[in-house]
Order: C-alpha cells, then structure tokens, then sequence
C-alpha cells in the first residue's frame, strides 16, 4: 500500500518560508519505511532557489519537473509549487537522473535505467519517467528506449513544461538540482496495484475525412499523401501560402495497427514545408484530425475524474493534463484545475499539472500492455 501526503505552497521569493511551510503540510512525522518526492512547479521557483532548498531539506529522493501550473489537494496556482510524497511499507522506490542527452539517448537512458534497478531486491512493476523537452529528440524515443531496456514495463510520466515561448526554461528535477536535457526515472516495486485511465477528444470531434502519413523524420511529419504536410493543411483549410496558424488547438488522431491510438500535437512548421509534431507517427499510418473546445475539456475532465474516483477507495491520484488541453481554454486558464477540485474534493490526495506530453500504459483488446507519448490528453494514475 502507499499513502499519499501533499503540500503546496506560492511563496516563490522567500526560500526560509516556501521550504517551511511545504514541510509542515506534509507532516513527516508519519513517513512510514520507504518515501519519495514528486515536485511539480513554475519555473520561477528554480530560478529563486525554492526547488533546490527543498531538495536538500527533504530526507528522500525527489523527482519531478517544471509545469505551467499546479494544483494539489484543493489549492490552485499558476505561479505554484506542488509536492507529493508516496511513502510506504511494502513498496520499494529508485530514482535516478541521466547524464544531460546530446543527438543520442541510447547511452544515457540505458546506464541510468541499469543504475536504478541494481539495488532494487526484484523488477520494477511501474517506471514513471520525467522526460525533458527536447526540440531534436521526441519523447517518444524515450519511451522506446525505456521498453527495449525494461520489457515493456507499464510507465506513466510527463514531459517538462514552461511558459516560456523559447522553451529556455523546462527542467526537470533530482534532488533539487535541475536539468535542461536530463531524462529523471522513478521506478516502484512490491505491493504496486496502479489503475490507470485517460482522456484525449470526443470522437465527435474528429473529422471524418483521413490521409495517410507517408513521410515521418523523428517528430518531424514531412509529408502527408505523398504531398507536403504544409501543401495537405492547405488543401483542407487549415494553412494559407504556407501559414498555419490554430492547429495547437487541433490534435491529430493517428491509427495505429495494434488498434490503439496515438494523439499528437502540431506546434509549428519547418521552413521545407514539414509540420512540426510533439512525438513521432509511423509511416503509412493513417490519420484525422480533431478539435478541442472549452467545454469539451472542462466536461471531459470531469467525467474521467470522477471515474477515477470510484477506483481510488482512499488512495491517492496523479493526474498530467497536456498544456494544449490548457490553451484550449482560452483565458478562463484555471478551469481544469477547477474542475478537478469540484470533482475530487476532499475525497482522496491528489496533484494535478499540466504537461509537456502524456506517457501512458494503454491496455489493448489482446491483454498486453503498450506504452504511449500522448499529447492533448488527461492521465490518471491511482496509486
């Protein structure tokens, strides 16, 4: 069993007072044998010093990385850090940060992953990695990489996110030093019963018309039935003289053979007419594309939480929401983390950010378990 302590805390400017006060909500006074932290913040509290005093004050590894906003146990905050600390008798955790990653993951993720389960008394049954936001290296080769080395193993993360529109500041965080192009790995293993759900779009809201994808370089789509990406957004509407401008709001919904789906975003466009996405596709897979809308994120929320709920029987929830699943909510920005406290509460423990992309294990119809980068989706895990 693990139990779940939250705190949250503001004060960005005030090192003594942040670090305190988050110290005296969790109470750890009750930790039982084995603890770890998941630290989730705006990026302003890496710059003041808040996550690296609190990774020297805390007496167990923490993991985590940067978000657009937080919320934690029914506080809600843009400018906010949340903690979570999952302590228990009968689950074991290991946790590591990679060397920083250049063009190739292969040698950093693979000495990090052997580091982690080495002292680990049996395999990990759940791996939850915090992967940064790399523009060269899609997360999805992270993931890859990670089931080559483990077997498949079901893993729930998220990618680093920020508000800055360079991307200069999305870190991720090991024991309250934080890393611009480190992948960090929290592994779990004994009495580990997760229950994992997820939401992306109303299949309302996807447009019936598909193309194939026929021309993918990493996270880049370079062509689209055997035409640009940018030359297939203008034929249906979406770009002009080679401008494409709301399609952050607009998930592509690819189809993939096993039957499962994967969501991805389109961020932007390259200069030789490709369509920059957050994650990789297949080739020759076929694809629509969807829409997001305020109340199709507020309700959706709402829905699979309070689904959650009824596995959760006391336990505690994480929750990574993407950051286009925020922006579709125009200015009422704070709707989702709402939404989330209506539904939950004081029911359960739980902490909801936003994310950079979903990892997530989907179940398929055959019983095996596949692990996805998502993005413009909610996942929940009740631990």
């Amino acid at each position: 069993m693990i139990k779940m302590l939250t705190a949250f805390t503001e004060e960005v400017d005030d090192i003594e007072s942040a670090v305190s006060d988050v110290i005296e909500q969790l109470g750890l006074n009750c930790l039982l044998s084995n603890s770890v932290g998941i630290v989730h913040c705006h990026s302003d509290f890496v710059d003041s010093g808040v996550v690296a005093a609190l990774g020297e004050r805390l007496p167990f590894d923490v993991v985590g990385c940067s978000t657009l906003s937080a919320s934690s146990s029914g506080n809600i905050g843009q400018i906010a850090l949340a903690v979570t600390v999952l302590t228990s008798d009968d689950v074991r955790f290991s946790s590591g940060v990679s060397r920083p990653i250049g063009n190739d993951i292969n040698g950093p993720v693979t000495e990090l992953y052997e580091r982690l389960i080495a002292p680990m008394p049996e395999k990990p049954l759940l791996l939850m990695p915090f992967i940064p936001f790399l523009m060269n290296i899609g997360g999805d080769e992270f993931i890859e990489k990670l089931d080559s080395l483990s077997g498949c193993l079901p893993a729930f993360g998220t990618l680093a996110s920020t508000h800055d529109i360079d991307f200069s500041r999305n870190y991720t965080f090991y024991n309250g030093k934080s890393f611009p192009s480190s992948l960090v790995l929290l592994a779990l293993t004994g009495d580990v019963k997760p229950v994992f759900l997820s939401v992306s779009v109303a299949p309302g809201s996807i447009l019936k018309q598909k193309a194939v994808i026929t021309g993918m370089d990493r996270n880049i789509l370079r062509s689209v039935n055997n035409v640009s990406a940018v030359e297939y957004l203008e034929s249906i509407g979406l770009a002009t003289d080679g401008v494409v401008s709301g399609l952050e709001s607009m998930p592509f919904i690819v189809y993939l053979e096993d039957g499962s789906k994967l969501v991805r975003a389109c961020v932007g466009t390259t200069e030789d007419g490709g369509a920059i996405m957050c994650g990789s596709a297949p080739v020759n897979a076929t694809f629509s594309i969807s829409s997001m809308s305020f109340d199709g994120v507020v309700n959706s929320t709402g829905e699979k939480v309070t689904e959650a709920l009824s596995y959760a029987d006391g336990r505690g929830m994480l929750m990574y929401s993407c950051s286009g699943r925020n922006w579709a909510l125009g200015v009422k920005t704070m709707a989702e983390h709402e939404k989330v406290k209506e539904c939950v509460r004081d029911a359960v423990p739980y902490h909801f950010v936003y994310s950079g992309g979903e990892i997530f294990p989907e179940r398929l119809g055959d019983g095996r378990t596949v692990n996805h980068l998502q993005n413009d989706s909610l996942i929940i895990c009740v631990l």
